[in-house]
Order: structure tokens, then C-alpha cells, then sequence
């Protein structure tokens, strides 16, 4: 069964700063080979509960939501979490999974290093 694809970002009042969770789904997309839709925790559309209730009408059964953000905070501990039992509630033949966010991993300190380098030795 093939997976729906969430990639959750906080949002932002600021257009442009929306636009790069746009941009990074687009390159996920183009990884994953499948479509990656955009969701916001605030501030834009479509919401986290607009995505997945949008998948669920084109007739998703199986959908997995991951968090871009760094770490554990309230949003990814509870807030996520809460909307997501609403959904699961609302639709209990669809499985929702919700991904570990980036945390601290290799790959994110190996592009601040790179950031650093980069600003370091310009």
C-alpha cells in the first residue's frame, strides 16, 4: 500500500519564509519519488488537519506526517500529537504515522558546519 506523504513546517506570517518548506518538499518529492505535500502548524494553508483530511478524500489509508523541525518542542510533544488524535478519532480505518523530527543528527550538524565554514570563509 503506497503512503501519502506529510512534511509538516511551523509557518510563518512572512510569504517568503513559507516558501523554503515549499522548496524542501519539492527536492523530498523529487528523492522519494512521489508527490510530498506541504502542511503548516500556523499562519498558512493548508493547515496539518486540511492535508490529511484532503488525502483522506482522495482515499489515503495510509499516511505518514513528518515534523521539520529540529527538536521536541511543545509542537512536536503535544500540539501535533493532539491534532492527530482528532483525526484518528474522526477516521479510524486510516493510519496516520508521525514521524521523529530532524533532532540531532549527523546530517544537521554536518550542514551547520558547513554554514559556518561557509560564512568563516568568505
Amino acid at each position: 500500500m503506497k503512503s501519502e506523504i506529510i512534511l509538516l513546517g511551523h509557518g510563518s506570517r512572512r510569504a517568503e519564509a513559507n516558501q523554503g518548506l515549499l522548496e524542501v518538499a519539492e527536492k523530498v518529492s523529487h528523492i522519494m519519488g512521489q508527490t510530498v505535500t506541504p502542511a503548516y502548524m500556523a499562519h498558512d494553508h493548508p493547515s496539518l488537519p486540511e492535508a490529511v483530511q484532503a488525502k483522506i478524500s482522495e482515499g489515503a489509508l495510509h499516511i505518514v506526517v513528518m515534523p521539520l523541525f529540529l527538536f521536541r518542542g511543545i509542537h512536536v510533544t503535544v500540539d501535533i500529537h493532539e491534532e492527530l488524535r482528532e483525526i484518528r478519532e474522526q477516521h479510524p480505518n486510516v493510519e496516520i504515522i508521525f514521524t521523529k523530527e530532524l533532532g540531532a543528527d549527523d546530517g544537521i550538524a554536518n550542514l551547520a558546519a558547513q554554514r559556518i565554514r561557509g560564512a568563516v570563509n568568505e
